[in-house]
């Protein structure tokens, strides 16, 4: 889910304020703030801190509960030289794959069960970036 608004819209109270309403024995809660040096190294070493190995290849919350992560000014990380937004490139590949590749010399691939994601941005300027669709 994304919110998007100008500054000042409420847009990461009314999540916060949603996230504190959600049941703490079948949910877990990560806020994590992007900024213009947020890399996807970064969002991908939070994730994994957050995260259990259920079974070989197979990573999610505590058993029994659901990870809610929410990411606030999505559109911060600086824009590379290929016109991409890395955090963004890997928190796509999450969405769509259900997973990422481990930065490890073999480079397995990591499945991630039980995570919903929610972020919050404001339009494009002031040093925030257009987010490729």
């Amino acid at each position: 889910m994304l919110f998007v608004g100008e500054s000042g819209t409420a847009k990461t109270v009314t999540i916060n304020n949603y996230l504190a309403t959600l049941d703490h024995d079948k949910y877990t809660k990560l806020n994590i703030n992007f900024s213009s040096t947020t890399s996807s190294l970064d969002l991908q070493r939070t994730l994994e801190y957050n995260v259990e190995r259920w079974t070989k290849g197979t990573y999610g919350p505590s058993a029994g509960k659901d990870l809610v992560v929410f990411m606030d000014d999505l559109n911060m990380p600086v824009v590379d030289l290929y016109g991409t937004q890395q955090p963004i490139a890997l928190l796509k590949l999450i969405i769509e794959k259900g997973g990422f590749y481990d930065r490890g010399k073999d480079l397995n691939w990591k499945n991630l069960r039980n995570v919903q994601f929610i972020s919050a941005m404001a339009p494009p300027g002031g040093g925030r970036n257009s987010v490729d669709p």
